[in-house]
């Protein structure tokens, strides 16, 4: 049983670990390119308010600030003390994980993430102000960058390795779900604006938001169009960003921790993500928009918020 036990402590620090650094990076680049668009453009930029909607913060950033504004966002959401989804927070709770896991990570990723941990002390709202924050946005992008690479190089294959996969797929899949829904909402000013310049504008910063600007033109090679653009984030397999990507790369991670490989789809997590998978990879944009693509997006966010459960309840011992 202590066996058992300790095995469930070591999953859950592996799976988290790849969760809070993809989550700091995922903020990181919103944060990056809504400062961009801000300074871009006002006619443009449709404030910081879709990036708070994006990570699910809004309601807990308005119960400590009466503005939403680049400062007041920067502030919450890399260093806030109030908030536990903070990047500051992220690193420091991927750095904990990490260190209760030395043995199962390789020694190059964890000097990445201690480096990361302490360089972060070198960043504050006062350098934020007085020197800009993109220094800040591009260090937590490229420290992320150089621990997935790092990781993905010098890590074993073993159990460990897919826990902290599947643990960065379900939190990629959820950001890019939840940053689509928020572009489909972003009201425009007229219903004539729909096609315009304005609501283009809007769609190619979607597009950098999930990183895949330069995708999305090798692919199609024509201009921005939204119905191209969804399909390329939830459909398009080759796509590291898209939904499709994210939850193949995790039904592969949750059967290779599967204890009973010979089994086809053993436990409820397994069956849940392959259900999950298998009703993007056989579907088109078409049917997706018919059915509603607000809906689509609800109904995949909480069938994410379910897998989590059922990974906590199979593999981490929570009831």
């Amino acid at each position: 049983m202590g066996g058992e036990l300790m095995l469930s402590r070591l999953a859950e620090s592996l799976f988290w670990l790849g969760r809070f650094v993809e989550r700091a990076e995922g903020i990181a680049i919103s944060l990056e390119v809504q400062h961009t668009t801000s300074l871009e453009s006002d006619i443009y930029n449709p404030g910081w308010m879709p990036v708070l909607n994006a990570v699910g913060q809004l309601s807990d950033f308005s119960e400590l600030y009466k503005f939403v504004n680049s400062d007041n966002v920067i502030e919450y959401l890399v260093f806030s003390p109030e908030n536990s989804n903070s990047i500051l927070e992220c690193i420091n709770r991927a750095r904990e994980n990490a260190r209760g896991v030395r043995d199962l990570i390789s020694r190059e990723s964890w000097e990445i993430l201690n480096v990361t941990y302490h360089e972060m002390k070198n960043f504050n709202m006062d350098t934020v102000r007085s020197e800009g924050p993109d220094k800040l946005f591009r260090f937590i992008r490229e420290r992320s960058y150089l621990f997935e690479g790092a990781a993905e190089i010098t890590m074993f294959r073993g159990k460990g390795y897919h826990f902290m996969r599947a643990g960065k797929y379900i939190e990629r899949a959820d950001q890019i779900a939840r940053i689509l829904d928020v572009k489909y909402h972003i009201p425009l000013p007229r219903v004539e604006d729909v096609g315009n310049p304005l609501d283009i504008y809007q769609w190619k910063t979607l597009l950098d938001s999930t990183s895949s600007y330069e995708a999305y033109l090798q692919h199609y090679n024509i201009k921005i169009d939204p119905l191209q653009i969804v399909e390329l984030l939830i459909l398009n397999r080759n796509l590291p960003r898209s939904l499709v990507f994210c939850l193949d790369r995790m039904l592969q991670s949750i059967k290779e921790i599967s204890p009973s490989k010979e089994k086809l789809f053993s436990n409820k997590t397994e069956q849940r993500v392959a259900r999950l998978y298998h009703n993007i990879a056989y579907t088109n944009v078409e049917e997706i928009f018919y059915s509603g693509l607000h809906e689509y997006l609800t109904n995949f966010i909480n069938e994410l918020l379910q897998i989590g459960k059922e990974i906590n309840h199979t593999y981490f011992g929570y009831v």
